[in-house]
């Protein structure tokens, strides 16, 4: 099934009219799919790397898709937050059951879209029966092969050179119960009397994206007792300055949380420049000094619109 034909809007309603449902229509008692969750793994082969900080994911929620022999269209079964188990108005055999997993976006709280980076889960051949429960457990899905390169992916591990980050950033080598995963991380110190401390992604120049069609997303994981400002600086000159704009604030948070950041608002307002650079902000409203933590950057842009 093509990724560009799910409508989102009728996933939302089948979900509704699913809630409302209890029994197929002839009566008889549904079937019930259930997953425990979705996390994401390297593929087996032409992945960009091993290394685990790579594949930290905040994957919540997962559309239910299912296609049924001589149907003529699939049963968009509906949008259910992880773990879940959902009744199945069918009963009988199903010619695949599909996945896809939806994640938080960063900064729009109640949106949960399929996160097109990552590939649906396809599961073919099953059958339904009243009553029973086919039980996926924790499924795992990849990156898209389809997702370049990495335009940046820093894991602050040990066995680096250096990292792609300005001198601000302090990077923490070897402890393993304050990283996200590994070993590493970055930490960057506020004093009390400062009132924000800046830092960017140092790779030496701009980001380059030619094609303004192209999906632009930043990941990372961040904990810290301060808010975090994340923003894109621009070569696109207004008024003969560089322009720089707010993509959104992080608020403080003491447990690492997983970032998925959709840059392509922004990058927009920079009439789509193809040279950008992503800026940081540790903010001290209060006056009280803090830290802030952050491990596995990731930049991560497509060949196409998936």
């Amino acid at each position: 099934m093509n990724k560009r034909h799910i409508n989102i809007l009728t996933f939302g309603l089948m979900a509704l009219l699913t809630a409302t449902a209890c029994s197929t229509d002839d009566g008889g008692a549904p079937a019930f799919i259930h997953v425990d969750a979705i996390q994401v793994k390297a593929r087996e082969t032409g992945a960009v790397t091993q290394d685990s900080g790579y594949y930290t994911s905040k994957i919540v929620a997962a559309y239910v898709v299912a296609h049924y022999p001589d149907a003529m269209s699939v049963d968009t079964i509906g949008l259910f937050r992880l773990p879940f188990t959902v009744p199945v108005l069918h009963n009988g055999p199903a010619d695949y059951i599909e996945f896809y997993p939806a994640v938080p976006m960063s900064g729009k709280m109640t949106a949960l879209p399929y996160y097109t980076y990552y590939n649906h889960l396809h599961f073919g051949d099953s059958t339904l029966r009243a009553g029973d429960t086919i039980d996926f457990g924790t499924l795992s899905t990849t990156y898209d092969a389809l997702v370049d390169y990495p335009l940046l992916f820093e894991p602050f591990e040990p066995n680096e050179a250096n990292i792609m980050m300005d001198s601000v950033v302090e990077w923490v080598k070897h402890d393993r119960d304050g990283a996200r995963c590994g070993e590493g991380y970055g930490k960057v110190h506020v004093d009390p009397e400062a009132t924000h401390v800046d830092f960017s992604i140092d790779k030496g120049d701009f980001f380059v994206v030619n094609d303004p069609s192209k999906l632009v997303y930043l990941e990372m994981d961040v904990r810290g007792d301060l808010d975090l400002e994340v923003s894109m600086t621009s070569r696109y000159q207004n008024g003969g300055n560089l322009d720089r704009l707010q993509v959104m604030v992080v608020y403080d948070t003491a447990e690492w949380q997983h970032l998925y950041i959709n840059l392509g608002r922004t990058w927009s307002y920079f009439n789509h420049h193809p040279q950008f650079k992503i800026n940081f902000s540790a903010l001290n409203y209060d006056g009280t000094g803090g830290d802030v933590y952050i491990d596995n950057i990731k930049l991560l842009t497509t060949s196409k619109v998936l």
